[in-house]
This record gives C-alpha cells, sequence and structure tokens, in this order.
C-alpha cells in the first residue's frame, strides 16, 4: 500500500488515503488547491496546491470572485497555528473537550467504525467499563425484572460490537501495536492497560496531546 495522506475538506479532516485517491478528488473539484494535506515527512500541514503531483495537468480552482473567467485579486486562507502536532480538529468532538463518562461513550460511538489513528486510555476504558455497565443493566431487566432471558442483551451486543472492535484497534495503535494484537487472549487485555506512547507514532499523534 502507498504512503498514506492526511487532508482537509472545507476545514473537516477526512479519513487518510492514498496519493491517487488524493489526484482523482482533484480531478472531480471535491479537493481544492487550497486544502490542506499531510503525510509522514512534512513538518506541518501544508496546502494542496503546494504538492504539485497532485493537481499535475488540472487548471486553476475557481474561486469565489472569479467572473467571466476573469479571476480577481484573491488573499489565500491563512495556515492553522502550528501546534506540538500537525493534525488539526476534527468536525467531531475533541477528546480534550470531553468532560463526562457518557460523552466518551458517544464520541466512540460515533466513531462506529473507525480503525484508524489512536485512542487514549480514557477513551477505551471509559467505554469497556459503561458497555459492562449497560450489560448488567439489561441482564437484570431480562433475568430479575421479566424473569426470563430475552434479545435486548443480544441486540446490543451486536449493534456495539463494530465501535468496541474499533476502539480496541486504536487503542493498540496508541501502543505503537498493529490492530492485530487483539485477537490475543489475555495479552491484549494487558496492552490495553499502557500508557499511550509519547509523540506521533505511525498511526497518528498522541491522542494526550491533541487539543481543540
Amino acid at each position: 500500500m502507498g504512503e498514506k495522506y492526511f487532508y482537509t475538506v472545507k476545514g473537516v479532516r477526512q479519513a487518510p488515503t492514498t496519493l491517487d485517491e488524493l489526484k482523482l478528488l482533484a480531478a472531480r473539484d471535491e479537493l481544492k488547491r487550497s486544502d490542506l494535506v499531510w503525510t509522514e515527512g512534512m513538518a506541518a500541514w501544508q496546502p494542496a496546491g503546494s504538492t504539485a503531483e497532485i493537481f499535475q495537468g488540472l487548471p486553476p480552482d475557481l474561486e469565489p470572485g472569479m467572473i467571466a473567467n476573469t479571476p480577481t485579486a484573491a488573499t489565500p486562507p491563512p495556515l492553522p497555528a502550528v501546534t506540538s502536532s500537525p493534525l488539526p480538529a476534527t468536525s467531531m468532538a475533541n477528546p480534550a473537550q470531553l468532560d463526562s463518562i457518557f460523552s466518551w461513550y458517544v464520541y466512540v460511538l460515533k466513531k462506529y467504525a473507525d480503525f484508524d489513528g489512536r485512542a487514549s486510555k480514557r477513551e477505551f476504558w471509559t467505554f469497556f467499563f459503561v458497555n459492562l455497565a449497560i450489560q448488567f443493566v439489561l441482564w437484570f431487566i431480562e433475568e430479575i425484572v421479566f424473569g426470563a432471558p430475552g434479545g435486548l442483551r443480544a441486540f446490543y451486543s451486536l449493534a456495539v460490537f463494530t465501535p468496541f472492535v474499533g476502539v480496541g484497534v486504536r487503542r493498540m495503535h496508541d501502543t505503537d501495536r498493529t490492530g492485530w494484537w487483539v485477537l490475543l487472549p489475555i495479552g491484549n487485555i494487558i496492552f490495553w492497560a499502557e500508557d499511550s506512547k509519547p509523540g506521533t507514532n505511525r498511526f497518528g499523534p498522541n491522542p494526550k496531546t491533541v487539543t481543540p
């Protein structure tokens, strides 16, 4: 697989992709030269137009103010301030802004099938224990209140299976391990309990250092 590129569209971070896919988005006019891109080796985010191979052979973007094919002077949008991590804020709630157990739980659900990036211990274990508590409540309702097992727990378990695997994989990434380690019994629990690897690793920035 080729080198991973991260990019934004209208300031919203998108899923990582390849250079060929970026070229296709540029050809469809879905990626502008003013949008930002970043890949390993870049010191900070850069306008997509500064990566010549993405827009090779394509005409200039049609920016607001270009009437009758006559461009007027336009000021390019300013680059975001460089922080300890080159990754920009996403349209999703930032982990640094989450201040309750429920908000962490919902945050993981919103990233339903996201297996890219990293997840902190707090993100993973909050979801783990909230999920366990919900399972207990459903068991109590089925076994104690109604006196017979039903389909509540089975339906819930099926609904949260994918986000649980996703946050488990991202937690492995946070320890600088491939996501396949989630399949290792007992060992996966030990690795999930490890602290984040400092700095940016091959899977992205340290989630503890991401700021709003």
